[in-house]
């Protein structure tokens, strides 16, 4: 089985919108394909695909600190060690949830022991379907942390559910940025398709995101977003794409029947098949299948 992350540097770049395309597009075409949705702070792949709720479970992925008041002496050692202010002195500590990272630094300094740093859920893992396609996204509880570990749940869960249904392709839906997350998403990835558009801050960001891919050593690709709203950037993208090596793989033009068809909760390339950012869309995922035949 192959795995292709699509990631983006920048948000809001049509990175998800052109994930749950492509995926719409390859099975279309034949191809058995799981997608996972790994942007786990604000995971949207569903919504943009119309899909289908199926299940959902928990995740236990962070630890928090927790107090035994009936062992505790009020000495509040623990709050002045704190050093991210998670723990409130007073005639008692109390634990802040929202910002206890779980170092276990207040354990360590207790007198009584009665603080323990306990695994709590912090994130689920729903299930989805759009047609034949299965996703798995994931989903990080409002104010909680380790957003990379629950990432590792969920590719390990796509990896599951695609092998269950014997698919020949995993197609992950990256967050933005170049975090821990990104990190997490990528690993394991055989190809990267980076998105952006020709703005000065898509441009900053896709050169980070790129360099985080050449020092994970996974191979690249750039489709670039809105490709005609500045041709002046757009040709300076080219131009850095050519001197890093990183091949174009498809310019999609501003297309407004595409956010259109968003709002209606549906694809673009499903109601407006012949707009012509449907026609490149459509273009590009015969390009990944062409690359997937090929050993790529």
């Amino acid at each position: 089985m192959k795995e292709i992350v699509v990631l983006s540097g920048k948000g809001g770049v049509g990175k998800s919108s052109l994930t749950a395309a492509l995926g719409h597009l390859l099975a279309e075409g034949g191809r058995r394909i799981t997608l996972a949705d790994t942007d786990v702070d604000a995971p949207n792949l569903h919504i943009v695909l119309g899909a289908e709720f199926d299940s959902s479970s928990g995740v236990t992925a962070s630890n928090k600190a927790v107090i035994d008041y009936d062992r505790c002496s009020r000495c509040l050692k623990c709050a002045e060690v704190c050093k991210f202010a998670s723990i409130i002195g007073g005639e008692e500590p109390v634990v802040i949830s929202y910002s206890c990272e779980g170092c276990g630094a207040c354990a360590i300094v207790c007198p009584t022991g009665a603080i323990t740093v306990q695994p709590v859920e912090n994130g689920r893992i729903n299930l989805v379907r759009h047609g034949s396609i299965r996703v798995v996204a994931g989903e990080l509880g409002i104010g909680e942390s380790s957003s990379g570990r629950l990432v590792d749940f969920v590719k390990k869960r796509a990896r599951q559910e695609a092998a269950l249904s014997g698919c020949s392709l995993l197609l992950t839906d990256g967050p933005p940025g170049i975090g821990c997350p990104v990190i997490a998403s990528l690993k394991g990835s055989d190809y990267a398709v980076l998105v952006t558009e020709p703005t000065p801050s898509a441009f900053s960001d896709l050169q980070r995101a790129a360099e985080v891919l050449r020092g994970f050593k996974v191979p690249a690709g750039v489709v670039i977003n809105r490709a005609d709203m500045h041709q002046k950037s757009k040709e300076t993208l080219l131009a850095w794409m050519a001197e890093a090596g990183l091949p174009l793989l498809a310019e999609i033009p501003y297309d407004p029947q595409l956010p259109q068809a968003l709002a209606q909760g549906c694809l673009g390339v499903v109601i407006y098949p012949d707009a012509p950012s449907s026609l490149a869309i459509r273009q590009l995922s015969e390009t990944v299948a062409a690359m997937l035949d090929d050993g790529h």
